[in-house]
């Protein structure tokens, strides 16, 4: 029996877009398992020289299942992709000592180089083995707070909220937003008043003036560059927004936090 070379850990909420699995080389010995009670059985009876944890919105079930298998296989290197990222999940995902962190979407190459790249080697990289004590800090490595109010189905437009989160203060169309989602224009507006009780151009403008509160909590900003940077082209319009949401103008609320600082 060959050695299994790659072992790939379908991890996705959402399994019918195409698993990032098919950029693997046909040359390589690659097996799949995408139930979290058969991967520490399908490790220990294989031996794989290296693991692929694949995600698109990992939670803490799937997140654990690639904890364990550090503290269980510590010599195997993890290779961990994901489609949502944030700085809490990279630190998470470094912290539980990762060979590489894929976000998606990534060029193909990436993946095939990591991979390679560890295929190659005479020598795999070893960690040494966890004494108690790097098992316990392992084990207590907090996950990352978005992972822990995930329900257990995500949202359709839950791609929309990870990109209003990075791109807010950018110009954005709805009509790319919707593409994200894999759904239409029209579907996809309706999806999100579903889910968020709100329209997605009233999602983003709370969002926009959540982060322009932030911002105007420093006492050495300017209130006329606030709104630019937050993605208001228009300064006017910009502060009847804020004086709707907040109940007073950014003027105003920048001056009492100044007051209080």
């Amino acid at each position: 029996m060959d050695v299994l070379q790659v072992l790939w850990v379908d991890l996705r909420s959402v399994q019918e877009q195409v698993s990032s699995y098919h950029y693997l080389s046909k040359e390589w010995t690659v097996s799949r398992v995408s139930h979290i009670d058969k991967i520490d059985q399908k490790m220990g009876e294989s031996l794989p020289r290296v693991v692929c944890f694949e995600y698109d919105y990992p939670d803490i079930s799937s997140l654990s299942a690639l904890r364990r298998a550090r503290c269980l296989f510590p010599s195997t290197p993890i290779i961990m992709l994901t489609k949502q990222h944030s700085e809490a999940l990279a630190i998470w995902a470094l912290r539980v000592q990762v060979w590489d962190y894929l976000v998606k979407p990534f060029h193909p190459q990436e993946l095939v180089t990591s991979i390679a790249t560890l295929l190659a080697a005479d020598e795999l990289p070893k960690n040494k083995i966890f004494q108690s004590a790097q098992r316990d800090n392992l084990l207590s490595n907090p996950f990352p707070p978005e992972v822990r109010i995930r329900t257990t189905q995500p949202k359709k437009t839950y791609p929309a909220e990870l990109f209003v989160e990075t791109h807010y203060h950018e110009k954005i169309y709805e009509e790319e937003v919707a593409q994200l989602c894999g759904l239409n224009a029209g579907t996809f507006s309706r999806y999100f008043k579903k889910e968020h009780q709100v329209t997605f151009r009233g999602y983003l403008i709370n969002y926009r003036i959540f982060k322009a509160r932030e911002l105007l909590e420093n006492p050495n900003v300017m209130v006329t560059d606030i709104a630019y940077t937050v993605g208001f082209n228009d300064p006017s319009y910009f502060t009847r927004m804020f004086r709707r949401i907040v109940g007073m103008s950014p003027s105003h609320y920048h001056q009492a936090h100044k007051i209080t600082a």
